[in-house]
């Protein structure tokens, strides 16, 4: 891919932001279990007092983390969802500070290292594997020692769950084979989606961090069992939402269901062998 053709990309999906910083914040809203049980591995793996969310949006994981007592920076591409992650810092009566910055460079903000970085979004939107190096060399640069890092990755199956889940009968005029063409091959899908978005292949994920230097703390899928009838669950008596959510915790981090899940949470530190650029 050309330099022109990604920052094509990333314009697209800075765009994107820029007008739906209001919807992404909202997203998030009530019950998910995306946000549920990444919330649960937050909690166990989270390490020291400082976080640097970068490609945070407008804020949601950042002001739930601020709100447990964490020194939060969050930093994002788009200048609409940084405007609206300040709002709700204020709203919320939170000390956090926000940049707008690309996730792939991030020198000119000049930031020190943190105990804990999360990537819960960048790596959804970067088609190029070497842009997607970039971003997690640019994190790993601004991690401590002994730190921890969140990813977040889009999975391969997230778009026929989408379909099951909501719209089943739009694969007859919306047959997204070259998706499933991908499915059957088993690689990764980049392309237009609900902006500029790559879904992934769940075997590349651990290949790539081990290549960047990390060992892996946990990988799961967050949605755990749901993907397929998410909403349904989702908006289901507590009582139900919480049956599916215990039994999705149980199993979440089996490769085994990792395709029920839209998303994918990878949780590493660097190895004792591997190199932190230190700032």
């Amino acid at each position: 891919m050309s330099r022109k053709e990604k920052n094509n990309d990333a314009e697209i999906v800075r765009e994107n932001y820029n007008k739906n910083a209001q919807s992404e914040w909202e997203r998030l809203e009530g019950f998910h279990f995306e946000f549920e049980i990444a919330k649960h591995y937050l909690k166990k793996h989270l390490r020291g007092k400082t976080v640097l969310d970068i490609g945070g949006g407008p804020g949601r994981y950042s002001v739930w983390l601020a709100k447990q007592g964490y020194d939060v920076t969050l930093v994002d591409l788009s200048e609409s969802n940084v405007a609206l992650a300040k709002q709700k810092f204020k709203e919320f009566g939170v000390k956090a500070k926000a940049y707008v910055c690309d996730a792939r460079n991030l020198s000119d903000l000049n930031l020190a290292t943190f105990d804990n970085v999360l990537l819960m979004g960048p790596l959804y939107h970067l088609s190029d594997v070497d842009d997607r190096k970039k971003c997690v060399s640019e994190a790993k640069k601004h991690l401590a020692p002994e730190g921890v890092l969140f990813a977040s990755f889009i999975t391969l199956t997230a778009g026929l769950n989408f379909y099951l889940d909501t719209c089943p009968e739009q694969l007859l005029q919306e047959p997204a084979l070259d998706l499933f063409d991908r499915m059957e091959r088993d690689e990764s899908w980049s392309g237009m989606a609900f902006t500029q978005a790559t879904f992934i292949n769940s075997l590349e994920v651990l290949p790539f961090f081990e290549q960047l230097g990390f060992e892996k703390i946990a990988l799961l899928g967050q949605e755990g069992l749901t993907g397929p009838r998410l909403t349904k669950i989702e908006n289901a008596d507590e009582a139900v939402r919480n049956m599916y959510l215990e039994i999705s915790l149980r199993v979440c981090e089996n490769p085994q269901y990792y395709a029920y899940s839209d998303h994918l949470l990878y949780i590493g530190r660097c190895r004792k062998d591997s190199k932190v650029t230190k700032r």
